[in-house]
């Protein structure tokens, strides 16, 4: 029976992530509705529940609750900012001796960072994508990230990345893309790593990564965050 339960609950983890996120691609803006993304992890969240409970033979709509809100806690949004003009950071780079690509957009770096340290199982964190971006072009690129949520036991906890499209990138210029991910209460302990990809114009460009750990801090769930 335990084998079953894992595998029934892998199921679960991975129906509400792709659930949370249609089509697997979004856009990093102000417009994305988390409540939208939560009822939609929970609707599928509810049905592998229901499928749970069958096989431990309970009912159904024990499971559905339970697998209701497992696939709300999945849920995640996503929205940026920009932080620094194309001149601002042109000219920095010029003063750093980085020549300035001519009709042409660069990624000039890319740091991933959670937004704090520490965080309570139930509710948020945030991870930030810090983007900068140099150049002149007439043409708006885009800049797309991929962010993958690793399990402690190095499994992905959704079968489908979680893609986001940074929609305040309008050329040159530091951008923040802000992902947040609600955290489940009772979620295992262990050391989970969150993998960043970040592609301009179609290519990738960067790969970054982070790390948070769960574990029991005076007698609280907790998730300690780590840059790795």
């Amino acid at each position: 029976m335990k084998k079953i339960t894992v595998i029934a609950l892998a199921s679960i983890m991975a129906l509400s992530g792709c659930a949370t996120q249609p089509g697997g691609t979004g856009s990093a803006s102000n417009n994305n509705s988390p409540a939208a993304n939560a009822a939609s992890g929970a609707v599928v969240g509810a049905l592998a529940g229901c499928g749970l409970a069958v096989l431990m033979k309970k009912k159904c709509a024990d499971g559905a609750a339970i697998g209701g809100v497992l696939g709300a806690a999945l849920a995640w949004t996503s929205t940026s900012n920009k932080v620094a003009s194309a001149q601002q950071v042109n000219e920095q780079s010029r003063r750093a001796g980085i020549a300035i690509p001519v009709n042409e957009v660069r990624l000039r770096e890319y740091a991933l960072h959670p937004i704090s340290s520490t965080a309570v199982t139930g509710g948020e964190m945030k991870v930030i994508g810090d983007i900068t971006l140099i150049g002149q072009s007439a043409q708006r690129p885009e800049v797309v990230q991929t962010m993958i949520l690793i399990n402690p036991d190095g499994t992905n906890a959704s079968d489908t990345p979680q893609r986001a499209r940074v929609e305040t990138v309008d050329g040159a210029g530091q951008f923040q893309a802000i992902n947040t991910y609600k955290i489940p209460k009772g979620m295992p302990q262990g050391q989970y790593r969150v993998s960043s990809t970040l592609t301009l114009n179609g290519r990738e460009v960067s790969k970054r990564m982070t790390g948070f750990q769960v574990a029991y801090l005076d007698g609280k769930q907790m998730v300690k965050f780590a840059a790795l």
